[in-house]
């Protein structure tokens, strides 16, 4: 359950000046201002969650607030409370030189800096000296605007959400104990009271002469940050070439290559004790692997500009997405936690992450075209009809992990599960307009989505097993039955999810969207 208040304040300036010299120049320069606030509290019904082991003789307290005040004495916390802020600053420089119609140079830089501060108000982490240069060149070969050569490149960084600060600076306490199925039974809430909270009806996990023998802690109360934490950034090239072969169309072919630089994280050593923040694979974390999250794509494209009444767009693209990081949201676990998701967290969880990204469609295929009609007396007719086909993305096979649950264990490595079909979809447009009056004109229309009502399949299940399994290190399909469970033992055959592989998401099905508009 949770309760949350967010506030954005923003301001901006920018200003343009047209001038000549050596060629056009068209300068802009800007600053950018952005305040953001962050407060939160939240909680678990019955303060606490179970999660039962498969064979349901034991319950595990998988999320709950808390901490311990001496061995083995929890104090349960009925909620997290946690308020956060942010200021950035920013500016920039650009300059557009077309130079002698011919060849046209886009060039810029862009410098921010965000502060970030924690529950205490005091600064947690400070993002300065974020460079952003742009640069762009573009040659028209026939000097008549029907042609050009291009190449671009650009730097990004990331604008850090709140979210990380959050959950980090206080970090969430959290504290856990197991228990025995035979004297605890969670569904009665008399028993979740009495005996599953006292120490009879839980079940020793401590080593011996560890000082607590009944709970373990998850986190701690606030994540240390790399003092030479570098801001989180992504490099972007694109090169290409296009030809006008008939009026207003054109036909043109680009290379676009997107790659990761630095990542900002959080991690542990100690198997979720504590955490830090940091960059995977440099600096305090310079043990981790560095983050991959490479892009390459190819583009074939036409182009028909809406001219004579009527357009046309074509497009091919032949990608490749890999790495072994999925970004700021992580579909296999659905986790939505910018710069905190469950990628880096655990040693334990590293292996077998590299290879292709969910999203990676090595096939794309566009294709639109569009026509108006001029009927008698003034009736407008507009119809249109599009084409969508892309190739399925890589599945994955999945396990549980003892501590962070479902889908978060690689059990071979990523993508090696069979890759999903290919995608259809087609849409069409019919839209009719007229006049009535002088100063008046009345449009209706329907789109129709997914005309045909394709059905494909959008997701399988990937989770082979709900049961805490090891990593098969670089394995390969054949080797799934060398597969062990987390605490060393073999892996039954009837562990394995019955459903696994099977569809759990079908292409979206025909909608109609009807439409009227007045103008007057």
């Amino acid at each position: 359950m949770n309760e949350a208040a967010l506030n954005r304040i923003q301001g901006k300036g920018v200003l343009t000046y047209i001038f000549s010299g050596l060629g056009h120049h068209v300068a802009k320069a800007g600053f950018d201002l952005e305040f953001m606030s962050y407060e939160s509290q939240r909680g678990y019904s019955g303060s606490n969650i179970f999660n039962e082991t498969t064979d349901g003789t034991q319950f595990t307290d998988f999320r709950r607030f808390g901490f311990l005040v001496d061995q083995d004495k929890p104090q349960i916390l009925d909620k997290f409370e946690a308020s956060s802020s942010s200021i950035t600053v920013g500016g920039f420089l650009q300059d557009s030189w077309n130079i002698l119609d011919r060849i046209t140079l886009n060039a810029g830089v862009r410098y921010d800096a965000q502060l970030l501060y924690g529950y205490d108000g005091k600064l947690a982490m400070a993002l300065p000296n974020q460079w952003s240069p742009r640069v762009g060149l573009i040659y028209d070969f026939t000097r008549e605007g029907r042609s050009k050569i291009f190449a671009n490149f650009a730097r990004f960084y990331e604008n850090v959400p709140l979210n990380m600060i959050d959950r980090s600076i206080p970090g969430e306490r959290q504290i856990t104990s197991t228990h025995d199925a035979s004297k605890c039974n969670p569904r009665s809430v008399a028993q979740q009271q009495g005996i599953c909270d006292s120490d009879d009806g839980r079940v020793t996990t401590g080593a011996p002469f560890a000082p607590n023998q009944k709970w373990g802690v998850v986190g701690s109360d606030k994540a240390p940050v790399d003092p030479a934490i570098e801001p989180q950034s992504t490099d972007e090239f694109s090169l290409g070439g296009e030809y006008e072969i008939f009026a207003n169309a054109r036909l043109g072919l680009q290379y676009t290559k997107r790659y990761q630089n630095r990542v900002i994280e959080d991690m542990s050593r100690d198997e979720a004790q504590t955490y830090f923040i940091g960059n995977p694979g440099y600096g305090i974390a310079g043990d981790f692997p560095k983050p991959k999250r490479d892009y390459d794509a190819l583009t074939l494209y036409f182009q028909k500009t809406f001219k004579d009444l009527w357009l046309a767009q074509v497009s091919y693209t032949a990608s490749y997405l890999r790495g072994n990081w999925t970004g700021l949201f992580r579909p296999e676990s659905g986790q939505l936690d910018p710069n905190i998701n469950s990628d880096f967290d655990l040693t334990s969880l590293l292996d077998n992450r590299e290879g292709p990204l969910a999203g990676d469609h090595t096939h794309s295929i566009k294709v639109f075209a569009a026509k108006d009609f001029v009927l008698p007396k003034s009736v407008l007719l507009s119809a249109g009809l599009s084409y969508g086909g892309r190739s399925g993305e890589p599945t994955n096979y999945l396990g549980s992990h003892p501590i962070y649950g479902s889908d978060q264990v690689f059990i071979l490595p990523r993508g090696s599960g069979e890759r999903l079909p290919w995608v259809h979809t087609i849409d069409a447009h019919l839209g009719v307009g007229f006049k009535i009056s002088k100063d008046s004109d009345v449009q209706i229309t329907a789109d129709a989505f997914n005309l045909f009502n394709f059905q494909a399949v959008g997701g399988t299940d990937q989770r082979y097993t709900q049961v805490s399994v090891k990593p098969v290190v670089n394995g390969t399909t054949s080797q799934i039955g060398s597969l062990t469970n987390d605490d060393g033992s073999a892996f039954r055959a009837e562990d394995k999810n019955p459903n696994f592989g099977n569809p759990v998401a079908y292409q979206a099905p025909r909608t109609v969207r009807l439409g009227a508009k007045v103008t007057f």
